[in-house]
Protein backbone atom coordinates (compact mmCIF):
# COMPACT_ATOMS: atom_id res chain seq x y z
CA UNK A 1 0.00 0.00 0.00
CA UNK A 2 1.52 3.26 -1.14
CA UNK A 3 1.42 6.55 0.72
CA UNK A 4 -0.78 7.76 -1.40
CA UNK A 5 -3.15 5.19 -0.90
CA UNK A 6 -3.12 5.69 3.01
CA UNK A 7 -3.47 9.29 3.08
CA UNK A 8 -6.59 8.64 0.60
CA UNK A 9 -8.06 6.27 3.45
CA UNK A 10 -7.24 8.78 5.71
CA UNK A 11 -8.65 11.60 4.12
CA UNK A 12 -11.91 9.78 3.50
CA UNK A 13 -12.29 8.47 7.15
CA UNK A 14 -12.21 12.21 7.82
CA UNK A 15 -14.26 13.34 6.02
CA UNK A 16 -17.45 10.48 6.87
CA UNK A 17 -16.36 11.60 10.67
CA UNK A 18 -16.96 15.20 9.56
CA UNK A 19 -20.08 14.60 7.86
CA UNK A 20 -21.43 12.15 10.90
CA UNK A 21 -20.56 14.76 13.22
CA UNK A 22 -22.26 17.70 11.49
CA UNK A 23 -25.49 15.75 10.94
CA UNK A 24 -26.24 14.29 14.62
CA UNK A 25 -24.67 18.19 16.13
CA UNK A 26 -28.38 18.84 16.23
CA UNK A 27 -29.08 15.77 18.22
CA UNK A 28 -26.80 17.64 21.64
CA UNK A 29 -25.05 14.58 21.88
CA UNK A 30 -21.92 16.19 23.48
CA UNK A 31 -19.44 13.20 22.04
CA UNK A 32 -20.53 14.61 18.77
CA UNK A 33 -18.54 17.99 19.13
CA UNK A 34 -15.54 15.55 19.44
CA UNK A 35 -16.33 13.19 16.51
CA UNK A 36 -16.68 16.19 14.33
CA UNK A 37 -13.10 17.21 15.95
CA UNK A 38 -11.19 13.87 14.90
CA UNK A 39 -12.87 13.82 11.87
CA UNK A 40 -11.32 17.76 11.38
CA UNK A 41 -7.91 16.08 12.08
CA UNK A 42 -7.97 13.33 10.02
CA UNK A 43 -9.36 15.26 6.92
CA UNK A 44 -6.32 18.28 7.55
CA UNK A 45 -3.62 15.39 7.85
CA UNK A 46 -5.01 13.93 4.31
CA UNK A 47 -5.24 16.87 2.64
CA UNK A 48 -2.38 18.54 3.54
CA UNK A 49 0.33 15.81 3.27
CA UNK A 50 -1.24 14.94 -0.29
CA UNK A 51 0.93 15.71 -3.24
CA UNK A 52 -0.68 17.13 -6.16
CA UNK A 53 0.95 18.76 -9.54
CA UNK A 54 1.13 22.54 -9.48
CA UNK A 55 2.35 23.15 -12.89
CA UNK A 56 -0.12 25.67 -14.07
CA UNK A 57 -0.89 28.69 -12.48
CA UNK A 58 -4.99 28.19 -11.97
CA UNK A 59 -3.98 24.41 -10.63
CA UNK A 60 -1.92 26.68 -7.52
CA UNK A 61 -4.38 28.72 -6.92
CA UNK A 62 -7.09 25.99 -6.45
CA UNK A 63 -4.83 24.39 -4.11
CA UNK A 64 -4.50 27.29 -2.15
CA UNK A 65 -8.38 27.38 -1.64
CA UNK A 66 -8.59 24.06 -0.80
CA UNK A 67 -6.37 24.66 1.64
CA UNK A 68 -8.26 27.66 2.87
CA UNK A 69 -11.35 25.95 3.24
CA UNK A 70 -9.46 22.60 5.33
CA UNK A 71 -7.78 26.10 7.62
CA UNK A 72 -11.90 27.45 7.89
CA UNK A 73 -12.67 23.74 8.76
CA UNK A 74 -10.80 23.70 11.92
CA UNK A 75 -11.77 26.77 13.06
CA UNK A 76 -15.15 25.73 12.89
CA UNK A 77 -14.01 22.72 14.87
CA UNK A 78 -12.90 25.06 17.55
CA UNK A 79 -15.67 27.17 17.58
CA UNK A 80 -17.81 24.12 18.78
CA UNK A 81 -15.72 23.42 21.70
CA UNK A 82 -15.09 26.82 22.68
CA UNK A 83 -18.17 29.25 21.60
CA UNK A 84 -19.10 29.59 25.47
CA UNK A 85 -15.68 31.58 25.96
CA UNK A 86 -15.94 34.11 22.97
CA UNK A 87 -19.90 34.88 24.88
CA UNK A 88 -19.80 38.33 26.41
CA UNK A 89 -16.13 39.25 25.36
CA UNK A 90 -16.05 43.27 24.51
CA UNK A 91 -13.92 44.23 21.21
CA UNK A 92 -13.91 48.11 20.98
CA UNK A 93 -17.87 49.23 21.58
CA UNK A 94 -19.19 45.46 20.59
CA UNK A 95 -19.97 42.72 22.82
CA UNK A 96 -20.20 39.20 21.30
CA UNK A 97 -22.42 37.25 21.45
CA UNK A 98 -21.91 33.72 20.32
CA UNK A 99 -24.36 30.72 20.67
CA UNK A 100 -23.51 27.16 20.22
CA UNK A 101 -23.92 27.25 16.20
CA UNK A 102 -20.93 29.63 15.91
CA UNK A 103 -19.48 27.09 14.22
CA UNK A 104 -22.00 26.46 11.14
CA UNK A 105 -20.68 29.45 9.32
CA UNK A 106 -16.90 28.50 8.83
CA UNK A 107 -18.41 25.41 8.10
CA UNK A 108 -20.45 26.35 5.26
CA UNK A 109 -17.62 28.40 4.04
CA UNK A 110 -15.37 25.28 3.72
CA UNK A 111 -18.62 22.84 2.21
CA UNK A 112 -18.16 25.96 -0.94
CA UNK A 113 -14.72 25.70 -1.18
CA UNK A 114 -14.48 22.41 -0.87
CA UNK A 115 -17.57 21.80 -3.86
CA UNK A 116 -15.85 24.47 -5.98
CA UNK A 117 -12.23 22.88 -5.99
CA UNK A 118 -13.89 19.43 -6.17
CA UNK A 119 -15.20 20.16 -9.36
CA UNK A 120 -12.67 22.39 -10.57
CA UNK A 121 -9.13 20.99 -10.39
CA UNK A 122 -10.39 17.78 -12.14
CA UNK A 123 -11.36 19.92 -15.18
CA UNK A 124 -8.26 21.95 -15.16
CA UNK A 125 -6.30 18.66 -14.79
CA UNK A 126 -7.96 17.33 -17.66
CA UNK A 127 -7.09 20.40 -19.67
CA UNK A 128 -3.29 19.99 -18.52
CA UNK A 129 -3.64 16.05 -20.21
CA UNK A 130 -4.78 16.83 -23.63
Amino acid sequence: MSKDNVLGYITNIGEVLVLIGAAFWITGWEFMNYVFAVGTLLFAIGRLLEKHPQSTITLRRLYIQRTIGVVVLIIAAGLMFFYEHLNGIEISDYKVHATASAWLLPFFIFVVIELYTAFRIPNELKKENK
